[in-house]
């Protein structure tokens, strides 16, 4: 039902945005738009106008509205709309066609649609409605309306972060409404929108207060039998209804109620005008209502009033339907504004609110026990004032939305629980659980939410509370501190993962075996290899004992890439062996092919990486996983296309991804990366924002993880270099120089950089010592691609000329910067030497294999070496200077999104072409243009559309 009859006033220019942006929808150019604005200000109501303009035939709009309890955000609300359009326009089969295997997700949200296999949790969501979705839309112009974001959950906001990044270059246009005066500086959907501005992924339509003269002519509208004149100013008539709306479209409608008569004092008096004027029995169905939140379903309201009554309630809900206080939709009654539902509730007796409230408790307990509904459940007996209920519906609702992956309601439900403890007796014998016990599951559920420090807080007083008559209990708790002192980036928890295995019973082996892992993993991230293996070989033997194949899986796994790390190739047969006690448990096949495509990037295997991290994520999707399990493939598969010097494509990837992972340690992995990348792009001032946002954080991973050791500093020490800062770059390389602290390639990588630093450090008159590094160098001898990295070290000290590095490819696990590096560098050499003209020959070559890497760095730095001294820069004639525009339409087209950064892959699938398609325009593009790579082809792109 429309939310008001009346002309829409003033609002010419943000519709306008709102045309323009569905228009692009249209064209294949998505958007999403944010459309902000206090409670009241119309947000709704320019939604529906230019909803109102949609041709239906070609274009589907699919609504939701999130909603909020009482005491928090209902899980998927935002969501349940959305879906019901789709599956109303589609079909239940299209729908679950055009989901692929991970359909089963969608049960989460409309468990009718399909049967959600065990395992299958809400945290895949995002994903399946936003590759459903982009699906859809390739066949046709979708518009996806999700109001109320203030009142969203994890799961929502992330779906739509999702939708916008995936909304550029195709037919999907995102509308998000949200109140502005009601998102402050805690909210978590700042948080989302910082990111959607940051990321320049959404605009903003922010929808201002009506000018006097336009609250004249609402009125007007409301009001078209008002006498001329009556817009006067002062008591009486329009003027003082314009001086109480205070520009506020709502309460312009509502103080229209009573005009000619007493305009209401208080801003509460205006938002009951409507319901004061209904019958009592209809003020009564109103409160009942309102008990329910913004809306009420039909099923509850019959459990909440009994079928009979409800029936017999219909004149008095029609009364407050045609008087525009409610409106009523084939499901169930809402209120029009949810302002005014705010206002009718706080109208509730307290023993009316806490009869209803636990009346509705009631109802949803006789319907099927869905995450939403169980929130609802215990957020009812909340407000209904029964403790031992409210504290019973919380523990269930906390481990239903701990298992379906809804962190906020869990976290808010075992936030819940814990408070209401102590006022319940018998707390244990109502909820079946023990307090201890419940810290545990809470602190689980603070994990997910990644509120590591609470998480760790709950976890010690669950360590503090264990009963001693329960070592195995109190063990595993041990080991929970343990994994969340490690996620904060705390060493101190390698020791609390010795002190678990030393109270765990030796004869409980599913503990033991458990803890063992957890041992095993953290000491062969510490780089303690040897150590790892031997846990890892304890814990094998346990679990195998213990019957628990799975954990067995891991800890082979764990073993076969602690000794490959430490040289001995003889762990890729442990992992082979591990991929095959998995059988079909993506866990331990998710390990396999991350851990596998990890150390073929580590050897240098750029291709072979590329290939294993690749297949292993499509295995993944086949098989319905989750975003976060396929994040760590897709990030290894990124790192590789870096090697491989297809640096826009793995750009596209982190700026699509990086933002979508929790803190972690493996989202300190893809930041530390994706700022490298962005440094050698030559993008310096975002690299170095970067660096300084993150720096605090990688250096205390780097304490616990050799892999973020091995990075971090050294992109930190690359960045100080960039602004001249050899002191910091000093101390950041000087734990090179120990061979505790860094083992085998990481050693490697950092030693390169810590010898560019040397250099530095010495052409600027310090004295260093390099012996330290050189013995640390001859330590990591072990590893295959040695030679190349101590080549590299040689150079960048003087002692080995460059084109002994550039000599070194693929095959060498060169990655693919390093030849331009080299020539770069040996060019510099020539120029110092005079030798001019082999110099420009360097120089040249090495801009142009920057350009075909993407190394705009490298590329600024020859092209400025080449200038500054002279040296005209090798240039190739290009078709288009000769006037005439040599590619066609589509050509066209391809290079925009070539210019964007977009693989063929993506390219064809925003076009609705194949890949080969695809690849041949993109050859065509460079051969017509007169260029050798796809940055080239960007760069007379950009050029074109930019003239200087």
């Amino acid at each position: 039902m429309r939310v008001s009859q009346v002309p829409l006033v003033g609002r010419r220019p943000e519709l306008a945005a709102l045309r323009e942006a569905l228009d692009g929808a249209t064209h294949g150019a998505g958007r999403c738009l944010v459309v902000a604005g206090e409670a009241g200000i119309g947000k709704t109501r320019l939604v529906e106008e230019l909803l109102d303009g949609v041709d239906t035939g070609t274009t589907l709009v699919a609504r939701g509205q999130c909603a909020d309890s009482g005491a928090g955000p209902v899980p998927y609300a935002g969501l349940d709309g959305v879906l019901r359009d789709l599956v109303g326009a589609l079909g239940e089969e299209a729908v679950l066609d055009a989901a692929g295997p991970a359909a089963d997700a969608l049960g989460v949200i409309l468990p009718r649609l399909v049967t959600v296999r065990p395992g299958v949790d809400g945290g895949r969501v995002p994903e399946v409605l936003t590759d459903l979705l982009t699906t859809v839309c390739a066949r046709r112009t979708v518009v996806v309306v999700v109001e109320d974001l203030h009142w969203s959950d994890d799961v929502t906001r992330t779906t739509v972060a999702r939708l916008a990044r995936a909304a550029p270059s195709t037919h999907l246009l995102v509308l998000v409404t949200y109140r502005s005066d009601d998102v402050g500086r805690r909210h978590p959907l700042r948080t989302t929108l910082a990111e959607l501005d940051r990321a320049r992924l959404a605009e903003r339509v922010e929808v201002p207060r009506l000018a006097d003269p336009e609250v004249v002519e609402l009125a007007r509208a409301v009001l078209p039998d008002a006498p001329a004149g009556a817009d006067r100013t002062g008591a009486g008539g329009l003027g003082e209804l314009v001086e109480r709306a205070e520009g506020v479209p709502f309460y312009v409608e509502e103080l229209a109620c009573c005009y000619d008569g007493d305009i209401p004092v208080s801003l509460r008096d205006v938002l009951l005008l409507r319901y004061a004027g209904l019958s009592e029995a209809a003020q009564a169905f109103c409160r009942v209502v309102a008990a329910g939140g913004v809306r009420a379903g039909r099923d509850v309201l019959a459990a909440v009033l009994g079928d009979e009554a409800l029936e017999r309630a219909e004149p008095a809900a029609r009364e407050a339907v045609d008087a525009l206080v409610l409106q009523a939709d084939p499901d169930g009654y809402g209120f029009r504004h949810a302002l005014m539902q705010e206002a009718v509730e706080a109208e509730l007796l307290p023993t009316e609110r806490r009869r209803l409230h636990a009346a509705y408790a009631e109802a949803l307990a006789t319907g099927p026990a869905t995450v939403p509904r169980l929130v609802e459940q215990a957020d009812h007996w909340w407000h209904a004032r029964v403790p031992d209920r409210a504290l019973a519906a919380a523990v269930t609702g906390l481990d239903a939305a701990a298992n379906d992956v809804a962190p906020a309601a869990a976290v808010r439900l075992g936030e819940r629980a814990l408070e209401l403890w102590d006022t319940v007796p018998d707390a244990a014998d109502v909820t079946g659980t023990t307090h201890h016990d419940l810290l545990v599951r809470v602190a689980e559920a603070e994990t997910v939410a990644t509120h590591v420090d609470r998480a760790l807080a709950l976890a010690r007083q669950a360590l503090d509370e264990w009963p001693a008559d329960d070592p195995a209990g109190r063990a595993r708790t041990l080991g929970l501190v343990a994994v969340q002192q490690l996620r904060a980036g705390d060493v101190a928890g390698l020791d609390r993962t010795r002190e678990a295995l030393a109270a765990a019973p030796q004869d409980d082996l599913g503990t033991l075996a458990g803890l063992l892992r957890l041992d095993a993993r953290a000491k062969m991230l510490a780089g303690r290899f040897q150590e790892a293996v031997a846990a890892a070989g304890r814990g094998y033997e346990a679990a195998t004992a213990a019957g628990d194949r799975s954990t067995a899986a891991l800890l082979l796994n764990t073993s076969g890439l602690a000794r490959l790390s430490a040289g001995d190739p003889g762990g890729l047969d442990e992992l082979e062996e591990s991929r095959r006690l998995s059988g079909d448990d993506w866990a331990g096949r998710a390990h396999y092919f991350t851990n596998l495509s990890d150390h073929q990037l580590r050897l240098g295997r750029f291709a072979e990486a590329l290939r294993t991290a690749s297949a292993g994520a499509e295995v993944g999707r086949a098989g319905g996983s989750g975003w976060s399990s396929r994040a760590m493939l897709e990030g290894n598969v990124a790192e590789a296309l870096i090697g491989l010097g297809r640096w826009e494509e793995a750009d596209a990837w982190y700026r699509r991804a990086t933002n979508e992972v929790s803190p972690s340690a493996w989202a300190v992995y893809l930041a530390e990366r994706w700022t490298w990348l962005t440094l050698w792009r030559g993008d310096v001032e975002t690299a170095q924002a970067m660096g300084r946002r993150h720096r605090a954080v990688w250096l205390r991973f780097a304490e616990v993880e050799m892999q973020v050791r091995g990075r971090a500093p050294a992109t930190l020490a690359e960045l100080a270099l960039a602004r001249d800062d050899v002191d910091d770059a000093l101390d950041l390389v000087r734990h090179a120089a120990d061979p505790g602290r860094l083992s085998g390639a990481y050693a490697l990588t950092v030693l390169a950089v810590a010898a560019r630093v040397l250099a530095r450090a010495r052409a600027t008159g310090r004295a260093v010592d390099v012996g330290p590094y050189e013995e640390a160098l001859a330590a990591a001898a072990f590893w295959p691609t040695h030679r190349l990295w101590a080549t590299v070290f040689a150079a960048e000290l003087g002692r080995t000329p460059w084109p002994e590095v550039s000599a070194f490819g693929p095959d060498d696990g060169a990655p693919a910067h390093l030849r331009p590096y080299a020539l770069v560098r040996e060019g510099e050499h020539r120029l110092a030497a005079g030798d001019k003209a082999r110099a420009r020959e360097l120089l040249g070559d090495a801009a142009e294999a920057a350009r075909d890497v993407g190394a705009g760095s490298l590329l600024a730095r020859a092209t400025s070496l080449l200038h500054d001294a002279g040296l005209a820069a090798p240039t190739r004639r290009r078709p288009a200077e000769a006037g005439a525009d040599p590619l066609t339409d589509r050509e066209r087209q391809v290079l925009e999104l070539v210019a964007e950064g977009l693989t063929n892959g993506q390219i064809a699938e925003r076009l609705f072409i194949s890949r080969k398609t695809a690849s041949v325009h993109v050859s065509a593009i460079l051969r017509k243009l007169g260029v050798t790579s796809r940055t080239e082809a960007a760069v007379v792109a950009r050029s074109a559309a930019h003239p200087a």
